[in-house]
């Protein structure tokens, strides 16, 4: 079990919440800065939880994360709020943490902070909802079909619309069940270090290993490998990844010797990749290779049947997270998710739900608790989906100060991606 890596720069508050996991078993370490931060991030391992406030003295729990992020360290992040920071700890969440924790929570018989440690340390799993809508028994019927195969799988969809839980169910109900299930983020993954990452690295051979590291490719022998956003691997990267699949073989940064692992490869990704191989920005031969069977994910606007359906199981993990019981949703919420074009498709369902419940009194939910990104239309001619998406792409740019790399990952898309939705609509920007 790993370290608790506590970044808080109120003394009492951090004293009280290391005693709090004290008491429950977990180790800690404690800073009240930035600076602080990343001198303990420089000796994380692995296995380490980062557990952050938003707002530090010198810096801010967000720009912390990023940084993290650029290193190649995906250590669960867990964010701390004050109940007015809600909307920007939702940033985080897109930017890559783990969870937001609402500081008053914390003075819960039972705080959330101590469940989601808990089912991190554990590797618990989510419940999981089986949709019912008929593109989504289509998907179903596709993956009992290529399962139980070792082809290699490539999932195509927006951001959101759950491309990993689709790579889980083609692992579990195939013939490697029972062996490592490991999911990389390409995406989080910076150029120097995603071929370490991947194959692992020897003693010295790049900046900063002071020791031998295993690669995800090494982990997941036997197993299934999940390669989200593949579309973000360099071309150096991708011909390692084209040489594995192909040799079954590969060799660590820095090794002398090859190494074999039988490892099946899921990819996923909401870029067009063709349109990045006429780019020179993805290989074919490797779109080839990765291509062997193709799954498409519908966007959730596309599956209005599934939303209410939807909501409600996340109501109900919700209602176990904060220990409340909202029963249901009144006709005027229904009536706006089903109304609502769903960007962020089923990623920012739950988190609308999530928010909801925590803010709803009684045991109904009602619209004025629905924060959604955009104001939902109730008729569809309303507001046309390309207005609805130059609208966002717009206050992305904004956020983000027209930098189109944080506007992206803002948007949950590729940069390539972006910058063609800005051609298409004409957007003006300066970055």
């Amino acid at each position: 079990m790993g370290r608790i890596i506590v970044i808080e720069d109120n003394l009492v508050f951090a004293d009280y919440v290391c005693r709090l996991l004290a008491s429950k078993g977990f180790k800690s370490e404690t800073t009240s800065t930035c600076n602080g931060a990343r001198k303990l991030f420089a000796k994380m391992q692995e296995d380490d939880i980062v557990l952050a406030d938003m707002r530090l003295p010198d810096g801010d729990g967000i720009a912390l994360l990023e940084e993290l992020r650029k290193q190649g360290r995906n250590n669960p992040y867990i964010v701390m709020t004050e109940f007015g920071e809600i909307p920007i700890a939702v940033r985080s969440l897109k930017l890559g943490a783990e969870d937001f924790i609402p500081k008053n929570l914390l003075e819960m018989n039972l705080p959330p902070l101590l469940k989601t440690l808990q089912k991190r340390l554990e590797h618990h799993e989510t419940p999981i909802f089986e949709r019912q809508s008929a593109a989504f028994r289509e998907i179903d019927h596709k993956i009992k079909l290529v399962a139980t195969t070792n082809i290699s799988v490539l999932i195509l969809g927006e951001s959101g619309t759950g491309k990993e839980h689709i790579a889980e169910k083609i692992h579990a109900r195939s013939k490697r069940v029972g062996k490592p299930f490991i999911a990389v983020d390409c995406g989080l993954l910076s150029k120097e270090l995603a071929a370490s990452e991947l194959f692992g690295h020897e003693k010295g051979a790049i900046t900063g290993a002071e020791s031998k590291k295993q690669g995800v490719w090494e982990e997941a022998a036997g197993g299934t490998l999940f390669l989200d956003e593949i579309g973000n691997l360099s071309p150096e990267v991708q011909q390692m990844l084209l040489c594995a699949l192909e040799a079954k073989r590969y060799r660590p940064t820095g090794g002398s010797k090859d190494k074999k692992a039988d490892v099946r490869i899921i990819a996923a990704t909401n870029e067009d990749l063709q349109t990045a191989i006429i780019e020179k920005r993805f290989r074919a031969d490797l779109y080839q290779r990765l291509k062997e069977y193709t799954l498409h994910i519908p966007p959730l606007r596309e599956c209005k049947e599934d939303i209410l359906p939807l909501a409600d199981f996340f109501r109900q993990l919700a209602n176990e997270e904060f220990e409340k019981q909202v029963r249901g949703f009144d006709a005027e919420a229904r009536k706006r998710m089903l109304a609502y074009t769903w960007g962020g498709n089923v990623r920012e369902l739950k988190r609308v739900v999530r928010m909801a419940v925590l803010h709803t009194e009684g045991d109904t939910v009602t619209a004025d608790t629905l924060e959604f990104d955009e104001i939902p239309s109730v008729a569809d001619d309303t507001l046309s989906l390309s207005n609805m998406e130059k609208t966002r792409i717009l206050r992305a740019l904004e956020q983000a100060k027209g930098n189109c790399t944080l506007a992206a990952k803002l948007l949950g898309i590729g940069r390539t991606t972006l910058y063609n939705k800005i051609r298409l609509y004409g957007i003006k920007y300066k970055e």
